[in-house]
């Protein structure tokens, strides 16, 4: 019994030992059949899509917006942002739950991986491990808060009522990580014992960080760490969570409240409008275009948010590596604000509406189906990679829905939708506002079209150092059209 311990903990202690020498975690291979533990992924996403929904519908009936939502005697939203945040928070949880049933069911053997700490005595060990791990994350959220209330796009000082739903979220997540972050570590730690990604985890990045301030010291220049590969990932994905999580944040709060009033508008005023017989085909196209993009965003940017803010163990979507090159970054930043602002040539392209001012009411809805279709599939893609979502990272290769038939279902569903569209209104514009107004907005289409290019070329050179992408692009040889390129 003694020698079988004693020959576990050594063989454990060379992993750790390996894993603090190497440069790089290797990725792992493919099976060489059945499933990929993402091909189920979408279960996630479908559930998630369908709350957001169900929750717009309760929202309305309760006018939960404006009046809060209360329980009984407990008061779970006050004011607008909390009853938004609230929904994110609810929708967000469903998601998590179901996808972890959901590994559980495909692998109950080896869901739970007990910490060889606890197995063994070392619990004192454990406890000192956990509590670490916990004042980190909270020193690094208490850095996050810091950061977003002083930094220029976000701050408080400006009084920024955009960007309110997000500090508003920093908040409450510093708080509840404060009091429940402990219990969350010290399951998790025991359950989910994994060296691997015990060192991609940020708390690994966070320490080495305060190790090396303390080597800055007189005396203390031997504990200075080496920052390896494994760091400069954990970094670049921090810097991602940083940067999207606001935005998805402000997106949904954006959103949502339009999918709240179109569903009271579906159930009152349109059928309304049907009966008084005032219901036009022009209010028609407008409705489709409206309520439709109200459904596919709000949808999208839930899920999305999911995957940018949550990254656990429990839902297997840790981020295995990140974007390493300065193109790959300018190109998928400089698509959403602030950094939108510096690309003058972007805002020369029509706006997404522009056709609703066709004179043909029927050439309108032809080009708003053409549209909406076009959204829904990449709306679609979001949803296939459930809790997974994050631009600029690999949590794990997608191959089914509409990854099975193309590589970048969204970013073709985009163009796709842009050049239907947009590029009428640029003939249109030519004829009614003159040509070199027209020209300046197909250069900015075509720059739209080639900065979405550039993405999926960085994001596949990125992708391309793990076998699973190998083998997907093996599967899969098309890009964007099926059959064509």
């Amino acid at each position: 019994m003694s020698r079988s311990k004693g020959t576990t903990l050594k063989s454990q202690n060379s992993s750790i030992k390996q894993l603090d020498d190497i440069d790089n975690i290797p990725f792992s291979e493919p099976p060489a059949s059945g499933n990929w533990i993402t091909d189920y992924a979408w279960v996630s996403g479908v559930i998630g899509a369908m709350v957001v929904v169900l929750l717009a519908i309760a929202y309305n009936i309760t006018n939960a917006l404006n009046d809060g939502i209360q329980v009984g005697d407990i008061k779970l939203a006050q004011t607008r942002n909390d009853a938004i945040l609230l929904a994110l928070a609810i929708s967000c949880s469903s998601m998590l739950i179901a996808e972890i049933i959901r590994l559980w069911l495909r692998d109950r053997k080896n869901f739970i991986t007990p910490s060889p700490d606890l197995k063994y005595g070392r619990r004192k060990i454990f406890l000192f491990d956990s509590i670490i791990n916990w004042l980190l994350y909270l020193g690094l959220l208490g850095l996050a808060v810091l950061f977003f209330q002083t930094a220029g796009e976000y701050g408080f000082a400006r009084n920024a009522p955009y960007y309110q739903p997000w500090f508003r979220l920093i908040d409450l997540a510093f708080t509840a990580y404060l009091w429940g972050g402990l219990p969350y570590v010290l399951i998790t730690r025991a359950l989910k014992h994994d060296p691997v990604s015990d060192r991609r985890d940020f708390s690994s990045l966070a320490a080495r960080v305060l190790w090396f301030f303390a080597s800055l010291i007189p005396g203390f220049k031997n504990l200075r760490p080496q920052f390896d590969e494994i760091d400069k990932k954990a970094a670049r994905a921090l810097l991602v969570k940083l940067f999207f999580a606001p935005l998805m944040t402000v997106f949904f709060a954006g959103q949502f409240p339009h999918l709240v009033n179109n569903v009271g508008y579906l159930g009152s005023g349109l059928p309304a409008a049907i009966a008084n017989g005032t219901y036009t085909h022009a209010k028609f196209n407008g409705d489709l275009f409206h309520i439709s993009f109200a459904i596919i965003f709000s949808i999208d940017v839930a899920l999305a948010w999911c995957g940018y803010v949550v990254s656990s163990r429990w839902v297997d979507n840790q981020t295995l590596s990140a974007e390493p090159t300065v193109l790959g970054w300018l190109v998928c930043i400089c698509c959403y604000p602030p950094f939108q602002t510096f690309l003058g040539l972007y805002y020369t392209a029509p706006s997404e509406q522009a056709f609703l001012q066709f004179p043909n009411q029927t050439i309108i809805s032809i080009f708003t189906i053409m549209m909406v279709m076009s959204f829904i599939v990449y709306m679609s893609a979001t949803l296939w990679f459930g809790v997974r979502f994050s631009n600029l990272t690999n949590r794990g290769i997608i191959r089914k829905g509409p990854y099975a038939f193309i590589r970048h279902p969204a970013y073709a569903a985009k163009n796709f939708s842009w050049w239907c569209v947009m590029f009428p209104y640029v003939i249109y514009s030519g004829f009614y506002n003159g040509w070199q107004n027209a020209i300046l907005l197909f250069i900015g289409l075509v720059f739209m079209t080639w900065f979405y290019y550039l993405r999926a070329i960085t994001e596949e050179r990125h992708l391309s150092v793990d076998p699973y992408y190998q083998e997907y692009c093996k599967q899969v040889k098309y890009r964007f059209i099926p059959g064509v390129i």
